[in-house]
């Protein structure tokens, strides 16, 4: 195996001292672009492979971020770590990712390991945060951001969406395309979110002095065969005109009940969703939904902890990120709208061929 080049004979070859290579190497000021070129082109021809261990024994922080998320398998999370993981190469930093599958004890596990001097900070998507958790991470003093925690009241830097206005917004859409009837199956109602996302659902039909009937109100897991199984006891017995989701998941689940019932979506049920995943857009139709960015949910928690690494405040304890409606091919007026919509342009042309 060839010797590990060293600081010193890059700063031979290169014809500059030490110093200057260690801090050219280490993006410190002090060098001209030209120095700065030659001395990177240098560490490069030979093969130059920093020391890692080296640099964390000398700046007293290891280079690694520890991530802390609820599952592996789900879209959801995988896109916030998308841009976990963005945001860390953009700081040259590193991940070290865990999941907990929903299980208090493993997240408390988990972050009793990682907070033994292995990383930085950490930062955790949809954590469940008992109170044994949150006195671990406060008394060991590390870094934290939480992306969409169960609970709102965290006393701990956290990233959220614009939960309500965008189940509202949605909401108002179904109600402008004439929708009356407008079921709502929502997620686990032991997150917090869930509750604000019932809310704007819930005002938006109060403004419009519509009821909402209860019997088209449930909730379920955050998954497919959740929102297929909830609708399809709606169906059977509530005939909806539009099925209001707390998740894209249990939307697509939703809209293959439907055709199971003989439905067909948008032109005999409306269904919408929230998250705007990947999988909104690979099914047919494609799915209205409200998105929320949680690609740059996860690179906004990153910003923040870098920050807070750094010995600064984050620029505020609730980072709130906006949301916004995306319709696309699964809503649509109800029959009786449409219908009632086809006379008026029928007694409209007569009325007009009437006048010629």
């Amino acid at each position: 195996m060839s010797e590990r080049v060293t600081i010193a004979q890059i700063a031979d070859e290169a014809g500059v001292s030490a110093m200057t290579v260690s801090n050219v190497l280490n993006g410190k000021p002090g060098a001209s672009d030209e120095t700065r070129s030659r001395v990177k082109e240098v560490a490069q021809l030979l093969g130059y492979v920093p020391n890692v261990a080296a640099r964390s024994l000398k700046s007293g922080r290891t280079g690694m971020v520890g991530v802390v998320t609820l599952d592996l398998t789900m879209q959801y999370g995988l896109e916030i770590v998308r841009g976990i993981a963005d945001e860390l190469a953009n700081a040259e930093l590193e991940a070290l990712i865990n999941a907990t599958y929903h299980d208090s004890a493993r997240e408390c596990e988990r972050i009793d390991f990682l907070t033994r001097g292995l990383v930085d900070g950490v930062v955790m998507i949809a954590p469940v945060l008992e109170e044994q958790t949150i006195s671990l991470l406060i008394g060991r003093n590390v870094p934290v951001v939480v992306i969409d925690p169960r609970r709102i009241d965290v006393a701990l830097p956290r990233v959220t969406v614009d939960n309500y206005h965008g189940t509202r917004r949605a909401a108002e859409h179904l109600i402008e395309l004439g929708h009356e009837r407008i079921a709502y199956i929502g997620g686990d109602l032991d997150l917090e979110s869930s509750t604000i996302r019932f809310t704007g659902f819930h005002d938006a039909m109060r403004l419009a002095g519509l009821i909402v009937d209860d019997r088209l109100v449930a909730y379920c897991e955050f998954s497919y065969a959740g929102g297929f199984r909830t609708a399809s006891q709606m169906l059977d017995d509530f005939a909806p005109t539009a099925i209001m989701t707390g998740a894209d998941l249990i939307a697509l689940g939703a809209v293959d009940a439907a055709r199971k019932h003989g439905l067909r979506v948008p032109d005999d049920l409306s269904v919408v969703g929230f998250d705007d995943l990947p999988q909104a857009m690979q099914t047919f139709p494609r799915l209205t939904t409200v998105r929320q960015p949680l690609h740059d949910m996860g690179q906004a928690a990153v910003r923040a902890l870098l920050s807070i690494i750094d010995g600064n405040p984050p620029p505020t304890q609730h980072m709130q990120l906006p949301t916004s409606l995306i319709v696309r091919g699964t809503t649509a007026p109800p029959p009786q709208t449409r219908e009632a919509r086809a006379r008026d342009r029928q007694v409209s042309d007569r009325q007009v061929s009437d006048k010629r």
